[in-house]
Parts: structure tokens; sequence; C-alpha cells
């Protein structure tokens, strides 16, 4: 299948990170504002500030992340940001959308910018693409930085927790090596009584034991959904555990490629796990820092891994029902008929 022929098709994304999805003419525009200088070509441009080759380890991707949160230093800026991210969506094909942020990275960057003016910021950004009418359904994941201390984990579990108006889920992001799930366990736990979903980025980096934290994640954290997840495929008793568990992966090809997660694109476990009946999605991680959209991984996995047009509707079919957004938003925007049975919760 062709870009032309991909795009027509009904997407669902159930992990993007919002900070890290900016157009790239914005970040051209807004770097000089905080002191980065704009390099004249595009290409010199891109090696300074994005990642378009395979970095050491995940925790090197982070820290190129820096620059591109200097940026978002106002709420008129990270309302821009959260339109054009989802004005950027419909014209992919995304018909669901799930954004995700950490209000402590924005934060740290941009201490006069606290939690509330961050979130009202990007609800505004919501409401602004809801306004122009934009066909997609849109919702909100606060991620808890597992670097920090529990206790700053708590803090955000309870501000998602307050504004579950406007928040569908919470998630554990970040480096997984040397920073164990459980101390936020009771975060999460709290969460999930208050009505809040959960997702976790697990199983992502390549390190012993990274797989063995997938089924940390959905016991302990009670995950509903994993980010990434894309080490099980090293266990079949991993990848058995999952699949009885309906527990869907946030799969990401072209993260999973820069960040070593996997040695190539080619030879990423995708469709091992599709096999093996892991529920399975598609998702682009970071698509303005990737220098990607979702639809390049379409066709990434069309060419490499040879997906055809029904298995991408299944893994959407898959993605529409175990979206955290409510099911009568859904409905207004999906194609066809979502089957509530895939979820794990159902």
């Amino acid at each position: 299948m062709n870009r032309a022929e991909l795009i027509q098709i009904p997407k669902v994304e159930l992990h993007r990170h919002l900070e890290c999805s900016m157009r790239l003419s914005t970040l051209k525009e807004l770097a000089p504002q905080v002191g980065i200088q704009v390099p004249a070509s595009d290409a010199d441009f891109k090696k300074q500030l994005l990642v378009t080759e395979p970095m050491k380890d995940l925790e090197a991707v982070l820290k190129k992340f820096l620059s591109t949160r200097a940026v978002l230093h106002s709420e008129e800026i990270l309302t821009r940001i959260t339109f054009e991210v989802i004005e950027d969506a419909v014209k992919e094909g995304i018909r669901i959308l799930e954004l995700r942020y950490a209000p402590t990275f924005v934060n740290e960057g941009h201490p006069s910018i606290d939690f509330e003016r961050i979130h009202r910021a990007i609800v505004k950004g919501k409401e602004m693409a809801e306004k122009k009418g934009l066909p997609i359904a849109v919702g909100f994941i606060i991620i808890i930085q597992r670097i920090f201390p529990a206790d700053v984990g708590a803090r955000v579990a309870d501000f998602a927790i307050d504004h579950k108006d406007t928040v569908v889920g919470l998630d554990l992001a970040d480096n997984e090596q040397g920073f164990e799930p459980l101390p936020f366990a009771a975060s999460f736990k709290k969460a999930k009584k208050a009505g809040l979903h959960i997702t976790v980025h697990s199983g992502e980096d390549n390190f012993p034991g990274s797989a063995e934290c997938v089924r940390t994640a959905i016991e302990s954290l009670g995950a509903e959904r994993i980010g990434h997840g894309v080490q099980i495929y090293k266990s079949p008793e991993l990848m058995k555990f999952v699949r009885d568990r309906r527990v869907p992966l946030e799969l990401c090809p072209t993260s999973n490629w820069l960040t070593n997660a996997v040695p190539s694109r080619a030879a990423h476990p995708f469709r091992i796990l599709m096999e093996a009946g892991v529920p399975v999605t598609v998702n682009s991680d970071d698509p303005g820092v990737f220098d990607i959209d979702l639809v390049n991984e379409y066709e990434l996995l069309s060419r490499e891994h040879r997906l055809t047009r029904e298995e991408f509707d299944r893994c959407n079919d898959t993605a529409a029902a175990c979206s955290f957004i409510p099911l009568e938003e859904k409905k207004k925007y999906w194609p066809r008929q979502i089957e509530t049975r895939l979820a794990p919760w159902s």
C-alpha cells in the first residue's frame, strides 16, 4: 500500500506524547525565542534537535527531549502546540487520539507555569479544535515520571484525579533501569479507584528483566494497557500472560529502533507478537522529535512486515475498544462498531 492509501485508513493513536509532537516549522519558529540558534539547513537543524538515527539507549533519547521542552515556556505556546497536534492527527487519518504529557516535565523547565496553568492551556487547545469542528475524539493522559520520588508521583496522581473531567488516564514513564515501579503502586491504585484508566510504560528498553517489568505493571499497578512492552517477545510465558489478560501493547516501531530497543526496523517483533495473539496497536510515540507521523509507522509495517489492510483494521478496532475515551465520544468518530468485548475491563 502506498502513503495515499494508508492515509485513508481510519486510525486510532493511543500513545503520542504531546510535548514531543511539535511541528518542525513551529519548533524552528520558537527556538530562537529561548536562545536556541537555528542552523540554516534543515539537515543541520534536524541533527541538532531531532532524533532520526538510533542513539545509545532510551536514556540518551530522553535527554534529547530537553531542547524541545525549552520552547514550552508559556500557556499560549502550550495551547498552540495542542491544537496543531490535533490538527495534524486529523490529516493523518486519526479519528481517536490520546495525548499524554508529564506536568512535572513541563514545570521543571518552566517553574513559573504550575500544573494548573499547564493543564488549562492544553485543554484550551483541544477546545479550539472542537470549535473548528475537527472530526476527532481526543483524550488526555497524565504521566508520572518514575525518575522522581514517590511523593512527587502521588502529587501528580492527585492532580490527575482532581481533573478527571478532562483526564482519561494515568501513566508511568521515563527510564525503567534503576527506577522501580512499585513505589508508585499506591498512587495508581488510588487513581484507578477514582475512575481513571491505567497505562504504564514497561518492557520498552532492552535490558535483563525488562520483559518481567510488564508483569509487575499489570499485577501491581493495575495496567490496562502497556506502553511499548516490546521486550515480551523474548518470553513465551509473558506473551501468554499478556494475551490471556487481553492487555493491549501500545507498540511504536520507529521509536523502538531509535532507542535501540530493537536492532532494526525490520527486526521489530510486531508480527511475532500479533501472531502470538497479543493485542497490538500502532503508535508514533514522539512524532515531532522523531520527524515522523503515524502514517510513517503504517508504511514501515506494510513494507517491512507485510501488514495487510485487514490486519491494520484489526489493530485499530482493538485500539478503538481499548481507548480510555468514553464510548459515546468515540462512537461519534469511529466508522465501525466498537467491540467493547476487546477491552480488558469489559
